[in-house]
């Protein structure tokens, strides 16, 4: 369903066609900034009652003087919808931005019907389930909170109810970061990809009983001493609940996942709610706690090919004398000391040029045009080279990198249950 509608301005009082297609979320918040002064402009669709659809707006308001559409062509025209990416162009009678998905994944599909149908039913699973999960926000923030406190008992309870199961009794550490794990797993279904995350969870038992267990309990020792892999679990911690504030643009992004990841899609696509400003130090913090789960990936990766955590292969004609010093490496730098590495690194997930910049406050985003411009070098007296991508791009961008850090918060779980059920056993320490 589409409804066609101009509305105006109430900064410049220009008119712009707006064609809304409906999504299946109850609260449809659609965003975006005028084409004539760039004020930021939303509209908002209340589905809750269907036939009946309601419509709120901000910044600017239906228009006096223009009819509903099938518009002439006299104003400039906008197809918002949250769950596809949109063309940005002239207004075609029927161009809608569903249709131009399914012509999207027919494309993918090779032109197989069927197949481009089960697709868009896979994807529809995905946004019903984050329709779900995104009502639901602040209770997963709430409960993930619990998770670190005093009270185990009470996140056990409110987790059976997240959950529908029954409460698991067990205070044990091991039981508690089991629950913990189901709740990431279904509140966090949408954003995921099942497969990479069963893959590592499978994986990992396998290659620890492969390496040398006083070496791997040396290795857990010191970065449970140090307090580093219960930092790094609650850092990682601290990202899920902040990727529902990022759920409305990640919507569209999700669809690359049928379609391609290309550069020319992305080009070709907007996204219909955006806060780039709002998002930006999102990607930074991802690729912060990224940096620091290398640590974790190269240790192991070191106790496998050379029995010993702290054991760097040498590069260059020189090595690395310990796993700290690793630790404080530059990002740019930790790839390349991952030699023959177990973990497959997403490179997708990583573009440390717009980290860069977005720490030095060295990027500017184009609401109209929705375009990210970055000068990684910038803050310096001659003048540096600048890069661009499209809101989207970005978009595609944060969702690769919170997968990244979700498949290496794997690692940390499994890490976890092996020092709860093998290393401290074997240690004589308690539960």
């Amino acid at each position: 369903m589409n409804t066609c509608m101009a509305i105006t301005c109430e900064t410049c009082e220009q008119d712009i066609d707006c064609r809304i297609g409906y999504s299946n979320r109850r609260i449809q918040p659609l965003a975006f900034s005028c084409p004539h002064c760039e004020s930021q402009l939303g509209i908002t669709l209340d589905a809750s009652h269907p036939p009946q659809s309601d419509f709120d707006f901000d910044g600017c308001r239906p228009s006096e003087t223009q009819p509903s559409g099938p518009f002439a062509g006299h104003n400039p025209f906008l197809d918002l919808h949250l769950d596809f990416p949109v063309r940005a162009g002239k207004y075609h009678i029927g161009r809608t931005p569903y249709l131009m998905a399914m012509g999207d994944l027919q494309d993918a599909a090779d032109g197989d019907g069927e197949k481009a149908q089960a697709m868009m039913q896979f994807h529809n699973l995905h946004l019903n389930a984050l329709n779900d999960m995104s009502e639901q926000a602040g209770d997963i923030k709430r409960l993930i909170n619990l998770y670190h406190g005093n009270n185990k008992q009470l996140f056990q309870k409110r987790a059976a109810v997240f959950l529908e199961r029954p409460e698991e009794k067990s205070l044990l550490h091991q039981d508690v970061n089991a629950t913990l794990y189901c709740v990431i797993a279904k509140a966090f279904f949408p954003f995921t990809i099942f497969e990479h995350s069963q893959e590592i969870s499978k994986e990992m038992p396998y290659l620890m009983q492969s390496i040398d267990s006083a070496k791997f309990g040396e290795f857990l020792d010191d970065l449970t001493k140090s307090g580093f892999l219960v930092d790094l679990q609650r850092d990682c911690l601290k990202i899920y609940p902040s990727i529902f504030d990022a759920e409305l643009p990640i919507r569209p992004a999700l669809f690359l996942d049928l379609t391609g990841n290309t550069k020319a899609a992305k080009a070709a696509t907007r996204v219909s709610t955006q806060d780039f400003s709002g998002l930006k130090d999102l990607y930074k913090d991802v690729i912060e706690i990224l940096s620091r789960q290398l640590v974790l990936v190269a240790g192991f990766n070191n106790l496998i090919h050379r029995g010993d955590s702290n054991c760097f292969k040498a590069i260059d004609g020189g090595t690395l004398s310990d796993l700290r010093r690793y630790s404080g490496k530059p990002l740019s730098d930790k790839f390349k000391y991952l030699d023959d590495c177990w973990f497959k690194v997403d490179s997708d997930a990583y573009n440390l040029g717009l980290r860069n910049a977005i720490a030095h406050n060295n990027v500017h985003y184009d609401g109209v045009a929705q375009v990210v411009t970055f000068t990684p070098g910038g803050g310096r007296l001659e003048q540096a080279s600048s890069e661009t991508m499209s809101f989207l791009e970005f978009m595609r961008l944060l969702l690769s990198a919170f997968r990244e850090m979700h498949s290496l918060h794997h690692v940390i779980k499994s890490f976890f249950y092996y020092k709860y059920l093998i290393h401290d056993k074997a240690s004589g320490i308690e539960a």
